[in-house]
């Protein structure tokens, strides 16, 4: 009887199926749509818009304004 266990344990052992490693899963895939050049381009003409499209003591709001939405519209033309 015990002889019998041994010569089926390594036969029951080996169709279990393997357990995988969990430290070798691989890794996602890195995003390489970057959008910095985008936004810097957009932010710069965004903000010489709003500086030329507003007057007077509405500049302060105007150019800060216009950065931020060129940045924003930037970034999504250029891809992100």
């Amino acid at each position: 009887m015990l002889a019998a266990s041994l010569v089926l344990a390594p036969a029951i052992a080996s169709s279990e199926p393997a357990i995988q490693n969990p430290l070798n899963t691989p890794a996602p895939t890195q995003n390489a749509n970057s959008c910095m050049e985008g936004t810097i381009a957009g932010g710069l003409i965004g903000a010489g818009i709003g500086g030329v499209a507003t007057r007077g003591r509405a500049r302060w709001i105007g150019i800060p304004v216009g950065a931020v939405g060129g940045a924003l519209l930037g970034c999504q033309i250029d891809g992100g």
